[in-house]
């Protein structure tokens, strides 16, 4: 892909406009593509590691990049509130496999619910674990 894009701007750099757009539009091609795999990927970790948790107000974001998570973060607080639930458990992970042991996503789902007005405190009982209040007071 960047390649292609790379390429694309030395063809029109050297005078030849048509060869140019032929690579840009392959480029594109390819970061579509890129994009769609990486969805369809996303949703199916998702979909494995939520399985368990059909029909629960828990969701499990293992795994995912965090604008991923934020999607089905989005997702899962809206199904909670169409059904007439204020708690949403997530589970995002205390870090053990990220870098440094850092836990990014929780962090940032953390920092995300609150933008959103949500309430979010860390579960008592295991910190790599969000409780997420829809109707704080």
């Amino acid at each position: 892909m960047k390649g292609c894009f790379k390429r694309s701007h030395e063809a029109f750099d050297g005078n030849n406009p048509e060869l140019a757009q032929q690579l840009s539009l392959r480029g594109e091609t390819h970061r579509d593509n890129m994009e769609r795999f990486n969805k369809a990927a996303s949703t199916k970790i998702f979909q494995e590691n939520n399985q368990r948790f059909t029909g629960s107000n828990t969701i499990d974001l293992h795994r995912l990049f965090i604008s991923e998570a934020k999607l089905h973060f989005d997702d899962a607080v809206q199904e909670v509130r169409d059904s007439g639930e204020s708690l949403l458990n997530v589970i995002v992970g205390k870090g053990n496999h990220s870098k440094n042991n850092v836990a990014k996503i929780k962090r940032e789902i953390q920092e995300y619910g609150k933008s959103l007005g949500l309430g979010v405190a860390v579960n008592p009982l295991n910190d790599g674990r969000l409780v997420v209040n829809l109707n704080p007071s």
